[in-house]
């Protein structure tokens, strides 16, 4: 990607965020009652949830049936080709039905009214609860650590949605899902694999899928205290072989676009030729966020010091205050080389 692409994204970004500002600004503060309408029903626009690239997520509020939702609005400035990728997350969302995976009750594409480009709204559960990022920041204000069960019964749910997406076999063309939701309107009919690179993969075919992007801030907490796998946006399929340079280089500007760099492999930032990338990226991002559950920050946020070096040095310290068999366990995972890292089953295993 050229250095003017990349002056034309930061620029739409820009805008994109401004135009967004404003509309939260005057529909959450100085008009309360703004309302949104997207397939045909009416939502009411509450608060601001969170932001990040070209994102918004909304706390809002269904008129019909009074219950409340996190709704995603996504920017597509690229034309037809950017709805296609970003469409992507859509499947990804539909493809992982697991308890521990967050489920998409609806989606739609419309027109930007106020740019050239399109919107993609994604419609999701909203958990009042939050997500372990602010569990992290909860327990850094009363310095109150997680309980080690606890955190071993988080870090186990979060596991198990993970090995949904490493052992994702592909579903029989004729196969039918029950409803996520069946008292929710929202909730729509189930989908089957659209995706262009599955064209030629047979029934029941495992294929394997990486999040690319686990980390606290995408782990929502449930109201019964399980956590919830979240942000699909990342999501590709896992076994890439690394072949040439340009490959490499292309590889290593995905990962630094989409994969958080205090929670991303080291594979990742020095992308090699003649390997394979594969699922055991996200391994290394269930260490990392195992860590910052249990201290409050990720292992390689070290002051002074560049996280994609300390990330490749592979060298970081444990504060203290739990067994040797968590300590073992994040120890594990945060294995410089990814051949010797456990695989989900292995990890299942430890705990």
């Amino acid at each position: 990607m050229s250095s003017t692409d990349n002056l034309a994204i930061a620029l739409d970004r820009l805008k994109f965020y401004a135009r967004d500002a404003v509309v939260t600004l005057t529909q959450c503060i100085c008009k309360p009652d703004a309302t949104l309408k997207v397939n045909g029903r009416q939502y009411k626009i509450e608060k601001l949830l969170g932001e990040g690239g070209f994102s918004f997520v909304y706390l809002i509020r269904d008129l019909y049936s009074d219950r409340l939702y996190a709704l995603k609005k996504i920017l597509i400035t690229s034309g037809q080709e950017g709805v296609k990728e970003a469409m992507r997350e859509v499947e990804a969302y539909r493809r992982f039905r697991h308890p521990n995976i967050i489920k998409i009750l609806d989606s739609a594409v419309v027109q930007d009214e106020g740019g050239e480009g399109k919107i993609i709204y994604l419609f999701l559960p909203y958990y009042s609860r939050g997500n372990l990022q602010d569990a992290i920041a909860a327990s850094s204000v009363t310095g109150n650590r997680t309980p080690e069960r606890k955190l071993l019964e988080l870090f186990h749910g979060t596991c198990l949605a993970v090995r949904a997406m490493h052992n994702y076999h592909l579903p029989a063309v004729s196969a039918s899902y029950p409803p996520t939701r069946e008292d929710d309107p929202l909730v729509g009919e189930p989908v089957f694999d659209h995706d262009d690179e599955l064209a030629n993969a047979e029934e029941g075919e495992l294929i394997p899928y990486a999040h690319r992007d686990i980390k606290p801030a995408n782990i929502m907490i449930a109201d019964d205290g399980s956590p919830v796998l979240m942000d699909f946006g990342s999501t590709i399929k896992a076994r890439i072989n690394v072949e040439t340079r340009q490959q490499a280089l292309l590889e290593q500007d995905i990962a630094s676009e989409h994969s958080s760099m205090p929670y991303r492999a080291p594979e990742l930032f020095d992308v090699k030729t003649g390997k394979m990338l594969d699922e055991k990226v996200d391994i290394w991002s269930l260490g990392c966020t195992l860590f910052a559950v249990a201290y409050g920050h990720s292992p390689f946020e070290v002051d002074g010091t560049s996280i994609a070096m300390a990330v490749g040095s592979g060298r970081y310290k444990h504060p203290g205050g739990y067994s040797q068999s968590l300590v073992s366990l994040i120890d594990a995972m945060l294995i410089v080389n990814p051949e010797q890292r456990p695989d989900i089953q292995k990890v299942g295993h430890i705990i």
